[in-house]
């Protein structure tokens, strides 16, 4: 009896902690949102070709487009650039994800949505970020986060204990300090002590990425729950489904990058080294 009413101490203590009279975080939600528009609209939209149609362009068009493509790509290098030896390599999977991403993924979830109510999906998505809590918790407390790192485990308490994280209970609810939704990963974690990206890289189905933030994926591998159920073929097709269903949060980010002026592979590049670049300066 009394290690109950302990136990229930304990658990108060925490949740008084955690959630506190200070801004709440729908209000960082917002001001995130805002940095994270999607690059055609941060870099303008561009008029795209019909299929089979012939661009004739008048005599020294060509080398004003070049010029003009120089002048695009310093005129968005912003305050941060990155290193970009492998080009070709990048630019041939970029086109390969932008093929998979809008001509293979996206029929097939919109196939899944006709199919599939949204409450379905919508409490999958909150059951698979509630379960990937280790990851965003043990990268706070790795950046010496610890009132954010008690925000997540208040948080993961609440929409375990009352839907089994089928839904975001939590969300609303205001916080003694500010926490980004998306959480801290590995890769922010190595930014933030002092690591640079090293240059660009651009990975199957993956997409924008570099060394540190590869790096820091196999990292949060290790806090992942599903890294430790067996078999391997579970694990894996569960996380594969489970991604997938997030594939509504991806599918935009590549129909406006084939929008996107000029270039949509230096639009990609620029748009991912100043999201990580807020993510860690944060």
């Amino acid at each position: 009896m009394r290690r109950n009413n302990l136990s229930s101490c304990c658990l108060l203590c925490v949740l008084c902690l955690v959630f506190g009279p200070e801004e709440s975080a729908g209000a960082v939600s917002g001001a995130k949102n805002q940095s994270e528009m999607p690059p055609s609209v941060l870099y303008g939209g561009g008029a795209q070709m019909h299929p089979g149609a012939i661009r004739v362009r008048p005599a020294g068009a060509l080398e004003k487009e070049r010029a003009a493509l120089d002048d695009y790509e310093d005129e968005i290098s912003g305050d941060e650039t990155i290193a970009d030896p492998l080009e070709p390599w990048n630019r041939f999977w970029f086109r390969f994800n932008n093929f998979f991403y809008l001509n293979v993924a996206k029929p097939v979830y919109r196939g899944y949505s006709a199919i599939t109510p949204r409450d379905f999906r919508s409490g999958t998505k909150n059951f698979f970020r509630n379960l990937l809590f280790p990851v965003r918790f043990v990268n706070n407390i790795l950046q010496f986060r610890f009132m954010e790192a008690g925000v997540e485990f208040g948080r993961f308490v609440i929409n375990t204990t009352t839907t089994l994280g089928f839904a975001d209970v939590a969300r609303d609810k205001k916080t003694i300090v500010p926490v980004d939704p998306s959480g801290e990963d590995f890769g922010q974690t190595l930014g933030r002590w002092g690591i640079g990206h090293g240059f660009y890289i651009v990975w199957p189905l993956i997409g924008p990425s570099s060394p540190r933030d590869t790096l820091g994926r196999i990292g949060d591998l290790f806090a992942d729950p599903f890294f430790y159920v067996h078999p391997w073929e579970l694990a894996s097709g569960s996380e594969f489904y489970l991604r997938f269903n997030d594939m509504g949060d991806v599918l935009p980010l590549y129909e406006d990058m084939s929008g996107a002026a000029l270039d949509p592979y230096i639009a990609m590049r620029q748009a991912y080294v100043n999201f990580r670049r807020t993510q860690v300066n944060r």
